[in-house]
């Protein structure tokens, strides 16, 4: 039912860090550059610069795994950890995790519904309440995306996270939790005004009876 998506790993651009110190950090920032740190099992931290705009680039890339070269060597790295400005809401630092390929890892991927759905074409409308689900696999198969195949939905079907099998990754969520569906769209009311048959019949009496006296009047004045 699932199928992973994977592309080309967006490649960082990172300078190495020669200055150090709060006043050389906020002189980084108002140049354009962000501090980041490259972390990984039994090595020592490096401590590099990205521009402000390249490390943007990465973040929308919408990519999980980065590719990133350390003394001439390319290697795996994954989000570590962000800090954002609480006002700007813009990147201050931002710490990456080194991943082997062989290591087993978590890590959050988008879940993208694919197809037109039948219960769709009937008038059904799908929904998708989760968007995003957490994977354990290895660094090498992280996918940038789990494809959910919708296209044979009916009105009534739903997709639930245990049936999102893949040979590569397993899906660290409840199988009972519901991904996609196709439900029935709520129709707005119509709004019905009632007449109360009564007052009709009140009227019609009322208007009889006006009739009534008016040809009363016509036989008094022949008389």
């Amino acid at each position: 039912m699932a199928q992973s998506k994977t592309k080309e790993r967006f490649e960082l651009q990172v300078e190495q860090r020669s200055q150090f110190g709060r006043r050389a950090t906020r002189a980084l920032r108002k140049d354009g550059f962000i501090p980041v740190n490259f972390y990984s099992k039994g090595e020592t931290a490096y401590s590099f610069v990205m521009t402000d705009t390249h490390l943007r680039e990465a973040m929308h890339s919408g990519e999980k795994i980065f590719n990133i070269t350390i003394d001439g060597e390319q290697r795996r790295a994954m989000v570590k950890d962000v800090q954002w400005h609480p006002v700007t809401d813009k990147i201050l630092h931002m710490d990456f995790l080194g991943v082997r390929l062989r290591d087993i890892i978590e890590i959050p991927v988008p879940v993208v519904a694919v197809g037109s759905p039948i219960g769709v074409q009937e008038g059904g409308l799908l929904q998708q309440p989760i968007h995003e689900v957490l994977v354990r696999c290895k660094g090498e198969d992280v996918p940038d995306s789990v494809e959910v195949d919708v296209s044979e939905l009916n009105i009534g079907d739903t997709i639930h996270a245990g049936a999102l099998h893949s040979e590569t990754f397993e899906i660290l969520m409840a199988d009972d939790i519901t991904i996609v569906s196709v439900v029935i769209p709520q129709k707005l009311e119509e709004t019905v005004v009632e007449v109360d048959e009564d007052d009709l019949e009140f009227e019609d009496e009322e208007g009889s009876e006006d009739s009534e006296k008016g040809e009363d009047n016509n036989e008094s004045s022949d008389e």
